[in-house]
């Protein structure tokens, strides 16, 4: 990654700065642009990160922007939140037998909120970390690694992870060599529940011999002040960033990677054709590289609610209950292509805004006189990436009561439209749609065909549980590969603790463990040196236990209960 060391190092950490994913083509000015206060961080030769104060008002058309193809609109991230171990049977797997697969030889990628390095679960038997390498996104700092050119942050190597673990043993302050630390404790969680070593027998993860390469992400601090939001929130460009590193890493290790992601968004159309999801599906083309995510935990939020219209000027109305604790929200309307609609939004009090022409690319306001709110409607005729059409609504000084979403037909070929609020944590109180609609509520990038996607389902009793998100009921194919226990996960935590945790996530990690002892049979061990995405995904299916009276695959399980040991006995 190329940058301007100096001003990017503080223009992430600084709230008045906006960050967009961009798509160019050729050479970018980089100079020209910086005169104009736009800075740029080339990710790849596709892709890279253009950052610029919030007051300045971007227009791509403009000849700066030249070679600038596509601007993605703000996407922002929330974690997954969070023995289901004991339930795929890969405890038979790391015993003393000819195979002992334990993940030995392979890397595990977290991206998350960090992790502990000097918990016992992350060392080996003489006391040496697993830890390859900590990116932490969040540290100010002018020390730099020829080796590791990444555009903020710093990076922690093994060697300097082992000499803060030596502070530490000696009563020495570790922290001087390594600050890096897990605050919110989600990464430690989730990378315990992948590779604890079991030095506490209680606590050994599915893979307890794999190496880790962590990146600590860092929050969004502008978009998170703009919208109040309480929960840590992560922009597309540091997720980028993130999965651009680990898969760098991996190619010069020449090791197989598992990256774990346990985040999501309900932005995009969930269709699996977003820009991220483009991205992921380039790095697994990959030999031996897999990204694995979970569906997210939004099914029951009342966050998706879908319909058809059938007919130019038809009208269908959505109904947006809005809790008094939300103050600022934004609405997606994605409207399946080549269909065009427009909207009218009316307030708790009937105030309305009047059909909003669609327009192509233009942003309309509107003050409600009676409730105060200040709404901006931004159409994207159509949203470049995927084709369809979107309106982005943003609620500022938000209302509580019942606001309706009028959408009215300007051309019709099915009609067909979708509409998400974000995920929980950024929506607050009981805001939900009324009513909603429980399918398509898999978070992205879950959705794409090239991640591997765990459901969570309740390994106590083998029934799914209510969060776990689910794919469209007429297109889930290739978005959810299986379900993975979810339920009361005894793992890792920071200061040498344990925790209980729940969630998709920890779905996830158990699939992002079973991974690494695929890859540790296949290309470590020499049996399959060539295994890529699709044919973890063909393992994976091919062991699932299947309950009776389910259709496979449906769009809450895909194509079942994970079974570690039923991959390999299906390979006889």
């Amino acid at each position: 990654m190329e940058n301007n060391y100096d001003i990017v190092q503080n223009i992430f950490y600084d709230i008045n700065y906006n960050h967009y994913i961009i798509q160019y083509q050729g050479e970018i000015d980089k100079k020209a642009l910086e005169d104009e206060g736009y800075y740029i961080t080339i990710i790849d030769d596709k892709y890279a990160i253009i950052s610029f104060n919030k007051d300045i008002k971007i227009n791509i058309d403009e000849p700066l922007f030249s070679s600038i193809v596509y601007i993605k609109p703000v996407e922002i991230y929330t974690l997954q939140d969070i023995s289901p171990i004991e339930a795929t049977q890969v405890r038979s797997l790391q015993l003393d037998m000819p195979l002992n697969l334990t993940g030995k030889g392979v890397i595990v990628g977290i991206i998350d909120t960090g992790i502990d390095y000097l918990n016992d679960e992350f060392m080996t038997s003489d006391g040496k970390t697993r830890i390859d390498c900590i990116w932490d996104q969040t540290i100010k700092s002018y020390k730099k690694y020829d080796e590791y050119p990444m555009p903020y942050g710093v990076i922690y190597t093994k060697n300097e992870i082992d000499e803060a673990i030596k502070e530490y043993r000696e009563g020495r302050y570790p922290y001087t060599i390594v600050p890096t630390k897990d605050e919110i404790g989600h990464g430690t969680n989730m990378s315990g529940i992948i590779g604890a070593t079991g030095k506490n027998p209680d606590l050994k993860g599915v893979a307890p011999e794999c190496e880790f390469a962590v990146v600590k992400l860092i929050e969004d601090y502008a978009y998170k002040t703009q919208f109040d939001i309480k929960v840590p929130v992560f922009n597309i460009t540091s997720i980028f960033s993130a999965i651009e590193f680990l898969y760098e890493y991996a190619l010069r290790k020449s090791k197989p990677m598992v990256i774990y992601l346990p985040l999501g968004t309900n932005s995009g159309n969930h269709k699996g054709n977003g820009i991220l999801q483009e991205y992921i599906e380039s790095v697994s083309n990959n030999r031996g590289i897999v990204v694995v995510t979970g569906t997210g935990n939004e099914r029951d939020r009342g966050e998706h609610v879908s319909g058809s219209i059938t007919e130019v000027d038809g009208i269908n109305t959505v109904e947006l209950d809005v809790s008094e604790q939300q103050k600022n929200l934004w609405v997606e309307v994605w409207v399946d292509s080549p269909n065009i609609m427009t909207i009218d939004i009316v307030s708790p009090s009937g105030e309305n805004t009047g059909i909003v022409p669609a327009i192509i690319n233009t942003t309309e306001t509107y003050e409600f006189v009676f409730e105060k709110t200040l709404i901006k409607i931004n159409f994207y005729l159509p949203e470049e990436n995927t084709g369809d059409e979107l309106i982005r609504i943003s609620f500022y000084n938000l209302h509580s009561g019942i606001w309706k979403i009028k959408l009215i037909a300007n051309l019709v070929l099915d009609g067909k439209y979708n509409l998400w609020i974000p995920q929980y944590g950024i929506t607050v109180g009981n805001t939900h749609f009324n009513p909603s609609d429980p399918f398509g509520t898999l978070t992205g990038p879950g959705d794409s065909i090239s991640s591997i996607t765990a459901a969570a389902y309740n390994q106590n009793n083998n029934n799914i549980v209510n969060y776990s998100g689910m794919g469209f009921n007429d297109d889930y194919l290739n978005r959810i590969d299986v379900a993975a226990g979810g339920v009361n996960a005894l793992t890792v935590a920071p200061n040498n603790s344990v925790s209980i945790v729940n969630g998709t996530s920890v779905s996830a990690a158990v699939l992002a463990g079973t991974c690494a002892i695929l890859f540790q049979w296949g290309i470590v061990d020499g049996n399959e040196p060539h295994m890529y995405s699709q044919t973890i995904k063909t393992y994976l299916t091919r062991g699932t236990v299947k309950r009776a009276g389910d259709i496979y695959p449906n769009p809450q399980w895909g194509y079942g209960i994970l079974n570690v040991l039923g991959i390999f006995n299906n390979m006889m």
